[in-house]
């Protein structure tokens, strides 16, 4: 089915505004679109976009990321670049506020103590802004083993205890196999 594809934003300026293709989803109008436009499969890798099936403005079908390879009605697909979230202004309240306290306090020839500690602040909003966020994933929870926190994310460091130590050990890795020996099933752990 010939469809026109419209592009909206950023994408459109870096590649044209809109095409007619013979496709029947989207990812046949991406594909048709990466082959033939230089760019393009960079910007769409690299971006965020709500696409759309018929209707502009968000009204017409929405198209989520398993509805890739779905048929589509007949209609014009819209695909429109998401703005994404600008990072957390405690960064900048922190060096703001830190920066107040500081000058104030020296203005005023008060303690000390109190320009270091607004210095302090000012200085870990700037940490703050500077660091990346860590994309969170959602908890999943093991009933297996039983007693303190003993899950670890990936990448994180294994104490090695030197001398006497009481901790808390954590689980590097971990097995489950089912024996039928006996003709009952038995769990080893």
């Amino acid at each position: 089915m010939l469809r026109t594809v419209r592009l909206y934003g950023s994408l459109a300026r870096e590649v044209g505004p809109s095409f007619k293709l013979d496709v029947r989803s989207l990812a046949e109008a991406c594909l048709a679109l990466g082959s033939q436009i230089p760019g393009f499969r960079r910007a769409i890798e690299e971006g965020r976009f709500r696409v759309t099936c018929g209707a502009s403005r968000g009204r017409g079908l929405r198209l989520g990321e398993d509805q890739i390879t779905f048929g589509l009605p007949k209609g014009d697909l819209h695909i429109v670049p998401v703005a994404s979230a600008a990072k957390s202004g405690a960064g900048i309240g922190k060096i703001i506020v830190g920066t107040l306290i500081a000058a104030a306090t020296w203005w005023a020839g008060g303690p000390m103590w109190l320009v270091g500690m607004g210095a302090s602040l000012a200085l870990t909003g700037v940490a703050s802004l500077l660091t990346p966020k860590k994309k969170t994933e959602k908890e999943r929870r093991s009933y297996m083993f039983d007693g303190g926190n003993n899950t670890s994310d990936q990448g994180g460091c294994v104490p090695v205890p030197i001398g006497r130590c009481m901790l808390t050990g954590i689980t590097i890795s971990a097995g489950v196999t089912t024996d039928y020996g006996n003709g009952l099933p038995t769990a080893r752990i």
